[in-house]
């Protein structure tokens, strides 16, 4: 859980950064004409889509840890009640043969 609480906080700060750098963007574009406006703006475009697709993999990829964690946490319960079982088992086993 420890993993994707990490990647998920990087996440959030790479998406407040690309937020804040697309604002930038967005106030400068006002100021350019013609050519340069339209240059400005095609990377703009970009620019979002690469930055969708960056966080977007992001959220997945800690998305995944935690459920992997999930998973991973439940096998552990199954695993423990089964070896305590086979422990209660063998305590059985013990105690018959001493009577």
């Amino acid at each position: 859980m420890r993993s994707a609480a990490h990647v998920s906080g990087q996440g959030e700060e790479l998406a407040a950064g690309h937020l804040l750098s697309d604002k930038r963007i967005e106030a400068a574009q006002s100021g350019w004409q013609g050519a340069s406006a339209l240059a400005i703006n095609a990377k703009m475009a970009d620019w979002l889509k690469k930055s969708t697709a960056l966080v977007t993999g992001i959220g997945s990829h800690a998305y995944g840890l935690q459920e992997a964690a999930i998973q991973h946490a439940a096998a552990e319960e199954e695993r423990a009640r089964a070896l305590a079982s086979v422990g209660a088992a063998a305590d059985i086993t013990v105690s018959s043969n001493k009577v």
